[in-house]
């Protein structure tokens, strides 16, 4: 394990391959890029890219601006009322907007939509349970296990929703002119460059990771917010000085302007980055001054130590937006912060469009907490709050 950012960047730079310990998810992902061996990885890598270039995201745009009114709409409706489940809701809708954005398929043609949250929340429940009960990572106990049984009905589940995608990605009139991620792996599964199988996984990791990473991040910033009322209080005032009217959408531009909710985004990844480690595997010894790290090793880099690091951080603990200002982030090391962003691009264009439409027509609330370092965490596969938000109207 290591902390040192030129030791991190090393990791990240020279060891490609994944840590064996994502292997316990084979089940979900095998042929995904977050398990690949490194020679498959680089190849899907290298075929997945271009659904994701400058224009294709700016082409979402719209789709944020969408999910993000309706978001708006249920809080309306709930308006003064406790909600103590929010990161639900918003993963109701980053889940819209993530199949709207990665497929040419209506949400509403999938019934069955939203039964990917709960089952994604069961297969990450068994996964940490495994991890936590070391007796579980030999395959013979865990192959005689009840949690190994959940885990085994959760994925066919998960399965049968993003079949029932493809299948309809398949038959959509628009697929074959559309640069989206699924319509361009099918028409890679049709010249042979990648099998029915890969399509499958890729699609499940891209549209589950995408979806949960934005709601849960969105979800943190709103608690970090309600907690630190001056913050907020700047953010709003750069809202409407973007915005003018509650009722004007956010274009491209608009986002662009955004700095200092930019900035609070930033310095809430820092110190609540929602996947708090990676791992990574080494088949050669890596030199990290004074020390070598043997071939054969587990690299574990906990990116929630890395953030607040106080030879990198003064104060790491205090929440400080302006740790991100362009003249700051110079003097760091480029691997000293390393948020984890299923896609950065994509998940900052999403974030900031639907904070930027709840926080320009609700004040968040928290219920007396005075720091964030107060907030109870659920500890998954990602960190979730378990906390209670209410919403006034800023009108």
């Amino acid at each position: 394990m290591t902390t040192r950012p030129t030791d991190v960047e090393k990791i990240l730079t020279n060891c490609l391959s994944k840590s064996p310990f994502y292997d316990n998810l084979g089940g979900v992902i095998k042929d995904s890029l977050l398990i690949l061996k490194v020679n498959l990885w680089k190849e899907h890598r290298k075929m997945i890219n271009p659904s994701f270039n400058s224009t294709i995201l700016n082409s979402f745009h719209d789709v944020f601006v969408k999910y993000s009114r309706e978001m708006v709409e249920f809080l309306s409706d709930a308006e003064g009322s406790e909600q103590t489940d929010l990161v639900s809701v918003i993963w109701e809708k980053t889940l819209d907007s993530a199949l709207a954005t990665l497929t040419t398929v209506k949400p509403h043609l999938i019934k069955e939509l939203r039964r990917l949250i709960p089952v994604t929340v069961k297969i990450e429940d068994t996964f940490i349970q495994r991890f936590h009960k070391f007796w579980l990572l030999i395959d013979f106990f865990w192959q005689k296990s009840s949690l190994n049984k959940e885990f085994e009905s959760a994925c066919p589940t998960a399965h049968a929703v993003i079949n029932n995608i493809i299948s309809e990605e398949r038959k959509s009139e628009f697929s074959g002119r559309s640069q989206r991620f699924l319509p361009h792996l099918i028409k890679l599964n049709q010249t042979k460059h990648i099998a029915d199988q890969e399509i499958l996984e890729e699609m499940s990791l891209m549209l589950v990771a995408s979806s949960e990473t934005t709601a849960l991040t969105v979800n943190i910033v709103l608690t970090i917010l309600g907690i630190y009322p001056d913050i907020q209080e700047k953010v709003f005032q750069e809202l409407v000085s973007v915005l003018p009217t509650i009722k004007k959408n956010p274009t491209l531009e608009d986002i662009s302007r955004l700095d200092y909710l930019k900035r609070v985004i930033k310095e809430t990844m820092r110190l609540v980055p929602i996947i708090p480690f990676i791992l990574r595997y080494t088949d050669e010894d890596i030199k990290c001054d004074p020390y070598i790290f043997p071939a054969g090793s587990n690299l574990f880099v906990p990116i929630i130590l890395l953030h607040r690091d106080p030879e990198v951080w003064s104060e790491p603990e205090k929440f400080d937006p302006d740790r991100f200002l362009p003249d700051k982030i110079t003097k760091r090391h480029r691997c000293s912060y390393i948020p984890f962003s299923f896609g950065l691009r994509y998940g900052m264009m999403s974030v900031k469009i639907m904070l930027a439409t709840i926080l320009r027509t609700f004040k968040v609330q928290t219920l007396d907490l005075k720091s964030w370092k107060e907030i109870e965490w659920d500890y998954l596969i990602m960190l979730k709050p378990k906390i209670s938000l209410s919403f006034i109207s800023n009108q």
